[in-house]
Order: structure tokens, then sequence, then C-alpha cells
């Protein structure tokens, strides 16, 4: 398979000023990934262009400007474009991409008031304003996309004196945005990945050891119900081999994000699923 082609900052930057030329009402977009870096001079070169919109009229006003600009969407993306889940992948004759993601990034983590109010203005070009994003916030986003470089990145950027604390308080945000916590299961695999790689290790392992747990013991309990018959919670302390009091502790986890029902009979799962997608 032949290798894609790289583009530096200054190629990236030129898009960007002509993409601007080309819209015809205000967008506001976010640049993550490589990009972000690239102009942040982490990266000397990256293969795409990663931009966050927040609306789904910003959206369509980048994909009639794109195509105004002669890029043409992809129609066949490998396995790792798949699952990295742009709503808009498109490529001009460079070979240079422009994925485009309405404020879910990879099927994953939500873009978030925490992360637009973090990110910084990097270029205005006529209706085209561009902000880049917090470094932190990409460390997230790497973190559960799993390319074959993100942690090479994730290594590069643990090197910038990242604010681990403002990490964590967008882990809670986007705990409540996700309604879950499944997510965290990904990131604590990536931290290990990166200490297995480089052996670096972040202020983060012993959060996410505790969010692990605090899953699976949800997990543990929610396994148990069925939609259709009711369990009391006796039953499932019973079947699990539980304390009653850890089984209604999770029980009322489980009921803040919607995923058990309480009945008359006793609990249901609902069906519902977080807004985290593997």
């Amino acid at each position: 398979m032949t290798p894609r082609p790289q583009f530096d900052s200054t190629y990236i930057e030129a898009e960007l000023q002509e993409l601007g030329a080309t819209l015809h009402a205000e967008v506001t977009a976010f640049l993550i990934g490589g990009g972000a870096m690239a102009f942040r001079g982490l990266k000397d070169t990256t293969k795409d262009i990663d931009l966050v919109v927040t609306t789904e009229t910003a959206f369509d006003r980048l994909l009639a400007a794109l195509d105004d600009q002669g890029y043409e969407e992809v129609s066949e993306l490998d396995e790792t474009y798949q699952q990295l889940g742009a709503r808009l992948c498109v490529e001009n004759d460079d070979g240079c991409r422009i994925d485009v993601f309405n404020r879910q990034v990879a099927n994953k983590l939500l873009f978030s008031d925490g992360m637009r109010q973090r990110s910084e203005a990097y270029l205005t070009s006529n209706q085209l304003s561009v902000q880049l994003t917090a470094l932190e916030d990409i460390f997230l986003f790497k973190s559960v996309a799993k390319r074959p470089d993100d942690i090479d990145d994730m290594n590069t950027l643990v090197q910038t004196s990242l604010d681990f604390e403002a990490i964590e308080r967008e882990i809670a945000a986007q705990i409540e945005l996700l309604d879950g916590k499944q997510f965290t299961t990904h990131i604590r695999e990536s931290l290990d990945t990166l200490y297995d790689q480089y052996e670096v290790q972040t202020p983060l392992e012993d959060v996410f050891d505790e969010y692990y747990a605090q899953y699976m013991h949800e997990l543990e309990v929610r396994l148990v119900l069925s939609e259709d018959e009711p369990m009391s919670v006796e039953a499932i302390a019973e079947e699990r081999g539980l304390d009653r009091s850890h089984v209604v502790e999770q029980l009322e986890q489980l009921k803040t994000y919607g995923y058990v029902e309480q009945t008359d009979s006793g609990f249901v799962d609902t069906g519902k699923r977080d807004a985290f997608n593997e």
C-alpha cells in the first residue's frame, strides 16, 4: 500500500485560508489532532486536517465550501478511517484529507463547553475562524482514538507539561455528557500502552483505576438484569454473591444514567447504551 502524503503547517494554513475565502457565511471550527500539534511545533507533518464544528449549520456550510474548493468525498475508507467516524471525509488532488466532526469525535468523546473555553484563537480568514484545541483535550482524543500513531503523539504531548487537573475535570464532564464511564476503560488501556512503549506514567492512572473499578462494579450488577423480568435487590445480591448495600449503591448509579429502571416488582434493564461507541 502506497503511504499517504504528509503535509506541514504551511500547507495546512494555506488550505484553511482558502477555505475561509470560499465560505459564504461565518463558521467557527476547532482544529484537533496532528494539525493542531503541527501549528504548535510538536509535529513536522500530518496526513489529515481534523476539524470539529458544534452545530449542524456550521457543518453544512463547511460541506458546501469544501465542495466549492475542489475537495471530493472519500467513498472507500480503510478500517482505521471507518473507526474514526468523521461525519465527512474529503480529499483534494494533493491527497490532503479533511475530516469534519460535528461535536462528537471518532464516535467517542463529545466536544464540550470546557473544550471550547480551553481552545485558543489561531487563524481568521474571511468567514472562517479556527481555534486550536488545548493540548490536554487533544491528549484525551488521542487516548480513545487508538490509531497507530496516537500513542506516539500522547508521548509527545506528555512532554509539554500538561495540566492533568484540567484533564481530570474534563473526564468528569464527559461522564455526564456520555451518560457513563465506559470510555474511561479505553483511556486506561491507552495509558498502559503508553507505559509499555515509553515507560511514561501520568498522574491519571489512579483516577482511571477508580473509574474502571466503578464501571466494573456497575456492569457486574447490570449484566444480571433483563428488560422483561424484574429482579429484587436481594435476588441480584444472591445471584452475584454481593452485599445488599453494594448492590443498592450500584443500582442508584445505574438509575442516574438511565440504564436501569425500578418497577413495583424490582429492577429491569432499560436497554440504553451510552453515547461512547467502541
